[in-house]
């Protein structure tokens, strides 16, 4: 019989007591996505592949998680190392905005090895840190256009791409939707990493063409932390509702215009409005996303995604098919208004979306090429290379695969920067002027 490889998890959660994560079938409970993520990918792991594998989640918070799972309360990264170790884990699995000088110098002493998740984009500290340490096996990016930006630095040749996964059985509509013609659905964390800003900087334009429009915006300040403090109207921090939301959602009582409903955060409820909805918007600076969990919920809800054509954007959403994914706030006002006015469009769009997320993001699919890693991580083997997409332009792709190249072929010429390290070189030089 072929011994198990046991893998474990760290997941930081310290951020969300008394929040029911125990579901994950129903989908994200209303915790950051990147968390939901993780809880997921250990459950449908344990779930699918008890011959294979032993799983483990180290969390902060050991409550109201699947009760189905093997869960060790630490305290933080470090002390997830060191618990793996004892409980005897050939793998551990972390994120990589966790590194830290003392985590490298405590992995160097364990046995057990390392697999980095890249959730974000990683600093340059990080992607030299992994590149650098051997105890870092693996280096997985869960975006596609996250690894492109990658080709011509160190740390590729021990990277791979493996998507977030979504299980979209509890969001396909069983029935059809009641779609009014004029709802639009926000989702997503009140802050300005996340874009709701632009929508609301742009909703009286929008209202101005279509009077009868709607906004439902799904989400809060608090996605990240429970505990943070809110403004006025109780729906982000105070100066970000104060300079970025408030002008342009107010009444002249200040009061919050009709047209717009804060629905706050929500679980499985949110569901039928995304199934409702006519058009969802994610994030529209599309600054942050690498693999955006909220386009996938809106798209498995049959519901056409708005948002900007940039990173993890265009990993998750097809422009013209899925949704439309535009470059400035003329763009994102166009395309809000050709969807409300374009009803049939708009439902095909939809059912694209349904087919495109279970094609490319299924659960089942997404956890066998975790358990394929692990495999090959345990075996000593390299992690599977993926293909660059052929979005040549897009952040002078076409440029980094050219230094891969040259550097690959030319060894003097390896120790020059890559695109990344020279892009935050120049940001650095300029920030110091």
């Amino acid at each position: 019989m072929t011994r198990k490889i046991k893998v474990g998890f760290y997941c930081q959660n310290d951020g969300y007591a008394n929040v029911d994560c125990r579901f994950p079938e129903k989908g994200n409970p209303g915790i950051g996505g990147t968390q939901f993520t993780e809880i997921a990918t250990v459950y449908y792991l344990n779930k699918f592949y008890p011959e294979q594998l032993e799983v483990l989640l180290l969390a902060n918070l050991t409550e109201l998680l699947p009760p189905s799972l093997e869960v060790s309360q630490v305290v933080d990264v470090v002390d997830a190392a060191l618990k793996s170790e004892k409980t005897g884990c050939d793998i551990l699995v972390f994120r990589t905005s966790f590194l830290t000088n003392e985590f490298i110098q405590k992995i160097d002493k364990l046995k057990v090895k390392i697999i980095a998740r890249s959730n974000n984009y990683p600093t340059i500290f990080e992607l030299n840190q992994i590149a650098n340490c051997p105890k870092i096996e693996c280096h997985v990016c869960v975006g596609q256009e996250q690894l492109d930006l990658l080709r011509d630095h160190r740390i590729l040749e021990k990277s791979t791409r493996i998507f977030d996964l979504f299980n979209s059985e509890n969001f396909i509509p069983k029935d059809k939707p009641v779609k009014q013609g004029n709802t639009v659905v926000y989702i997503g964390s009140l802050i300005p990493a996340k874009g709701f800003h632009l929508l609301a900087r742009v909703w009286p334009s929008i209202i101005k063409k279509r009077p009868d429009a709607k906004l439902i915006v799904i989400g809060s300040g608090k996605v990240y932390n429970r505990n943070q403090q809110l403004g006025k109207w109780g729906v982000a921090e105070e100066e970000y509702e104060a300079s970025f939301i408030r002008p342009f959602l107010s009444d002249k009582n200040g009061d919050i215009i009709k047209s717009v409903h804060f629905a706050g955060l929500l679980g499985e409820e949110k569901i039928q409005i995304l199934q409702d909805a006519d058009v969802g918007v994610v994030n529209p600076t599309g600054g942050t996303e690498v693999c955006p969990g909220s386009a996938l919920e809106i798209q498995a809800c049959g519901t056409p995604v708005v948002s900007a054509a940039k990173w993890g954007l265009l990993d998750t959403v097809v422009h013209g098919k899925t949704g439309l994914l535009g470059k400035s706030d003329r763009d994102l006002i166009r395309n809000i208004i050709y969807l409300l006015d374009n009803p049939d469009i708009a439902r095909q769009f939809g059912q694209n979306g349904i087919d495109f997320v279970r094609e490319k993001f299924d659960y089942r699919l997404i956890i066998k090429e975790w358990l394929e890693l692990f495999i090959d991580v345990y075996n000593n083997r390299p992690a599977k290379p993926q293909p660059m997409k052929p979005n040549y332009l897009y952040q002078a792709k076409f440029l980094r695969e050219g230094m891969r190249i040259i550097k690959k072929n030319i060894p003097l010429l390896r120790g020059v920067p890559s695109l990344v390290e020279i892009k935050s070189q120049v940001k650095a030089f300029i920030g110091n002027l």
